[in-house]
Formats: C-alpha cells, structure tokens, sequence
C-alpha cells in the first residue's frame, strides 16, 4: 500500500481522539465538534503562511517566482487538503450525533462546510478550465471563509 494512502487513513481517523476522554464536558459528541475547529484551524495556518511568503518573495524578486516556494506549495496543499478533509468528517459526525439539537446556525454551517468542501474537491480534481476557474472563484471567496467563521462562533456561543 502506498505511504500516501495510509497516510490519508490514519488522518480520516483523527476525529476518534474526541472518543478517548468522554466522560468530561459533555461527551464525545461534543468532543468531535472541537476535534473539527482545532483541525480546521491547523489546515488553514500552512496554507495561509504559504501564500503570504509567495507573495512577499515575488514582490521582492521583482515578480519572479522561485523554485523553492512552488516546490513547498503541493505538499502542504496536499496536507491542508488531508486535515481539512478529516475536520469536515469530524464536524458532520459531530452533527449527526445531535441531529436532535438542529438549528438553523447549525444548519446553515453545514452547508456552508459541504459547500468549501465541494468547492476544494471540484478545484483539485476537476480537468475543465471553466469548472475550476469556478470552483477557485468560490472555494477564494473572503465572505465565505468570514461566513464559515461567523458561524462557527454563533454555534459556539449558542450552546453555551
């Protein structure tokens, strides 16, 4: 089996660490739910870095892109993929397991997070330039990630 693959197995397998310490806080349910912020979270400071210091070395290279900073970019690309993969998995597991407490913050961030994930998928996977140049317009959007955030913390703070 490929290393990648098993790679991507074990990370699908994140959200079972909310599953270790359930007797506290309010179960695992609850538990997944922060497993899915801190591992949303995480995927987003690699690829936010990254594009920031891409910016700063071609606005000092005189517009010239280096070798180094695109060679780094698909594998961290690839993690950010990975962990916000198994953040999604954990967020909608977290929401099926209090489908009872449905909402309409909850609702609209799971669609908000169905519609990122998708996004993402149809950006990486997709071979038409006209899907794609849809796909990174929406998957780019700063109203979207303001929103996903918003509504995050909504959640948050309405449950408590």
């Amino acid at each position: 089996m490929n290393k990648w693959c098993l790679l991507v197995l074990f990370l699908l397998f994140v959200p079972l660490s909310a599953f270790a310490d359930n007797e506290r806080g309010g179960g695992s349910a609850q538990n997944l739910g922060w497993v899915a912020i801190g591992t949303g979270i995480i995927a987003m400071v690699p690829i936010f870095a990254t594009h920031k210091i891409k910016k700063y070395v071609v606005a000092m290279a005189g517009g010239i892109s280096t070798t180094e900073t695109t060679s780094t970019y698909k594998s961290i690309l690839n993690l950010h993929i990975i962990l916000n993969s198994a953040a999604y998995v954990a967020g909608m597991a977290h929401g099926l397991f209090l489908m009872r407490h449905l909402d309409v913050i909850s609702l609209s961030l799971a669609i908000t997070m169905t519609v990122m994930m998708a996004s993402g998928i149809l950006l990486k996977y997709t071979q038409s330039r006209n899907l794609k140049l849809f796909s990174k317009l929406l998957h780019g959007q700063t109203i979207l990630i303001v929103l996903l955030a918003a509504l995050i913390c909504l959640h948050i703070i309405t449950r408590f």
